[in-house]
């Protein structure tokens, strides 16, 4: 009988440690906490050469402003009301909004207000 009550309890420990190794896999992707900024410029390239294998043109600098507006958003709080499913085609454009500042020629107001945006989220740096 002590033959028998071993085998359980070794089948047993069997399926706990076979639970256990399965929770801890299955929490072991990384997290965006857990990229930092000695990471980031690799992560961006790394976007950007599986872009331009797509097709998509985009520099390794774009990439790596969208990881760090990507951080801002998640780090930022929920919004405040239920975000409702848009339809592409009832998206609205905003409005553009000049800077009082005039511009030096060939400079876009888009990259005059990702340049406000980028002092915004890396904090005046």
């Amino acid at each position: 009988m002590n033959a028998e009550f071993n085998v359980w309890l070794l089948i047993v420990g069997l399926v706990v440690g076979a639970g256990l190794v399965w929770l801890v896999i299955m929490d072991s992707r990384r997290r965006e906490s857990e990229i930092d900024a000695v990471e980031r410029p690799r992560e961006a390239a790394w976007l950007s050469a599986v872009l331009a294998e797509d097709g998509f043109d985009v520099s390794p600098d774009a990439a790596e402003r969208l990881l760090v507006l990507h951080r801002a958003y998640l780090d930022a709080p929920p919004p405040d009301g239920a975000m409702e499913a848009m339809e592409p085609d009832t998206v609205e454009p905003e409005a553009a909004v000049e800077p009082d500042e005039p511009r030096a020629p060939g400079v876009a107001a888009s990259s005059a207000v990702a340049d406000e945006d980028r002092v915004a989220v890396d904090g005046g740096g």
